[in-house]
């Protein structure tokens, strides 16, 4: 053979050689996994609805623990982000307050909460999980009662012209008597009188009682009308129109009436709001949250 055969086969044979290398290489640069990462994001669902709104606010110093390894880190502003993952399986599972008055409300699957999550991450892919949560305390509100007793009448007292901004304020409403007569009260006697003498019979004139109460826990700030009442499925202030609107539609609701049975419902969550009934904040400031440490 002479020399140029062998710097031939010799030239063949290493491009034959890279070839085979780069074939290699670029196989294992193909299934080598990458870090994945999960992000999880946590917000105060002031509804209670399970579906994150713009205006619902985060939840900072929230535990949230990655398994495996089972790594915990705490939220800011709402978020913390698990990188640096290999392709698997994992499981977060968010931390439960020891205050019994803190509820998940997401996420779910077919109406079932899920805590924790469990979720496969692949290569490259970054998955996030919205956790929500809120709280739930009494509303604050004084009942007809209250209202019709000294400590109310000094409330309505309290203002330099006395009762007249409150009474004002309950004349603008469709309020009616037993009659279905329209009631504007014009002094304190008055809508005392009118308060003690509420009765069912008929159903608008129990409605404008506790309408008037809940009105005047409002105005007093007792209450805070935007706070949501899940019974009810709205904010208090929604069920306030709701009532003034039932009375204005009809103000005389005896038994068989068509219109009863709806002002019924909204006499009974009102009635419910003024003893107190839990509702659901519009922020989380006064509900503490403490968690068990280690996570």
């Amino acid at each position: 053979m002479d020399i140029r055969s062998k710097i031939t086969r010799r030239t063949l044979t290493t491009a034959l050689l890279a070839a085979t290398l780069v074939s290699v290489a670029g196989a294992a640069v193909a299934t080598e996994p990458y870090p994945g990462k999960i992000i999880v994001k946590k917000w105060y669902d002031r509804n209670a609805d399970g579906i994150w709104q713009i205006t619902e606010p985060s939840l900072s110093n929230w535990p949230m623990t990655l398994t495996p390894p089972g790594t915990t880190q705490l939220t800011v502003a709402g978020v913390t982000t698990f990188a640096n993952l290999t392709p698997g399986t994992y499981s977060v599972l968010e931390g439960v307050p020891i205050e019994t008055n803190w509820f998940q409300s997401a996420p779910r699957s077919n109406g079932t909460i899920l805590n924790p999550v469990t979720l496969y991450v692949g290569s490259y892919q970054t998955k996030t999980i919205k956790f929500g949560n809120y709280c739930k305390k009494p509303s604050g509100g004084r009942t007809p009662g209250f209202w019709s007793n000294p400590n109310g009448e000094a409330r309505i007292n309290d203002g330099a012209t006395g009762a007249a901004p409150e009474l004002a304020l309950l004349s603008s409403l469709n309020l009616v008597d037993g009659a279905g007569n329209p009631f504007d009260p014009t002094t304190y006697a008055e809508f005392d009188t009118w308060l003690l003498n509420g009765n069912a019979t008929n159903m608008a004139y129990m409605l404008s009682v506790h309408l008037a109460a809940m009105t005047l826990n409002v105005e007093a700030n007792f209450v805070n009308p935007n706070a949501f009442y899940i019974p009810a499925g709205s904010t208090i202030g929604a069920l306030l129109d709701a009532a003034d609107a039932a009375l204005a539609a009809d103000g005389l609701t005896l038994a068989g009436d068509p219109n009863r049975a709806g002002q019924e419902e909204l006499k009974n969550a009102l009635d419910a709001l003024n003893n107190g009934a839990l509702i659901v904040p519009t922020t989380p400031t006064g509900c503490p949250r403490t968690f068990y440490t280690p996570y």
